[in-house]
């Protein structure tokens, strides 16, 4: 099914009244791309590690404002309307595109992941491999397996022996290092993360591998009541630090924890919050391209 696309390019101020002026016209909905949302964003020093300044600066200072129509659509109509709300004439990109197109072409990026005795594989190349398989659905959560933390968690989940143990994966994203443990043959996993995305993700990811969980959404010190044999962690060093208290209190003295999603300039913070104050001690360590993963066993 072909539709028609048309981008509009504005201003900041004006992006709410080029997306009113798009669905007045008809199209269901607007999209924006405004380089001053993802300045504010960066901005906000809580939500990043680290990020490259020079992406700011570089940034454009305008925005577009994109909408769908039909095929056949008579874009003279929307001309006029965005005349109508912004008082002047818009400069307007129109072009065609296939729904089938768009509905597939990611998918030729993924690719089955290999992490030892793992293998992530997309849920639609689903076929006979040799190695533990798990399916994934790569969608709105984190967690497919591609970005270094995730990856050097299952290298690290794979070179353990799992069986039989209580497993709670915290942050559990797309629900992946959950569901890899389980596969390995723990005796069951609790996934746990403040985003309802996640969880539905999670509970999906869960279905595609024919495996059953309790997935919880919510904050760790508030809704997880159990104690856990294996924590897996793949957070970030902030929230990390946060729950430095928290998660030692789901933990049996014993109990391994693997942590990620730490960059190198945030390695020392967490190895002293964590091994020199003599909570844990560390079991094993990955570093690849910039980031830090560990496994670590609590005294």
């Amino acid at each position: 099914m072909k539709y028609k696309q048309v981008t509009v390019k504005t201003n900041h101020d004006e992006t709410e009244l080029a997306s009113c002026a798009m669905i007045e016209a008809g199209s269901a909905g607007a999209s924006v791309t405004d380089s001053e949302d993802i300045k504010e964003v960066l901005s906000s020093k809580g939500n990043w590690d680290y990020y490259d300044e020079s992406l700011v600066r570089n940034m454009p200072s305008y925005a577009f404002v994109t909408g769908c129509f039909d095929e056949d659509a008579d874009i003279s109509a929307l001309e006029e309307t965005l005349r109508g709300y912004l008082g002047r004439d818009a400069e307007i990109t129109v072009s065609v595109k296939d729904s089938a197109d768009w509905e597939n072409e990611w998918k030729k990026y993924y690719s089955p992941l290999d992490f030892g005795k793992i293998i992530v594989v997309p849920k639609w190349m689903d076929g006979d491999y040799s190695k533990t398989k798990i399916l994934i659905d790569p969608g709105m959560a984190f967690g497919t397996g591609l970005h270094e933390s995730t990856g050097m968690c299952l290298t690290l989940l794979s070179d353990m022996d799992v069986s039989g143990k209580v497993v709670l994966d915290v942050g559990c994203g797309s629900g992946i290092l959950g569901i890899a443990a389980l596969a390995l043959g723990a005796s069951s996993c609790s996934f746990i993360d403040i985003d309802p995305q996640a969880t539905e993700a999670t509970g999906k990811n869960l279905e595609c591998n024919g495996m059953e969980a309790e997935v919880i959404c919510g904050d760790l010190a508030e809704k997880y009541n159990g104690k856990a044999e294996l924590v897996l962690a793949n957070l970030t060093a902030d929230i990390l630090l946060r729950l430095r208290e928290s998660l030692p209190e789901v933990m049996e003295c014993g109990s391994t924890i693997i942590m990620s999603g730490i960059i190198d300039a945030r390695a020392e913070e967490i190895e002293n919050a964590f091994f020199r104050s003599g909570m844990f001690e560390k079991a094993g360590e990955k570093n690849k391209n910039g980031w830090r993963a560990y496994a670590a066993v609590k005294k």
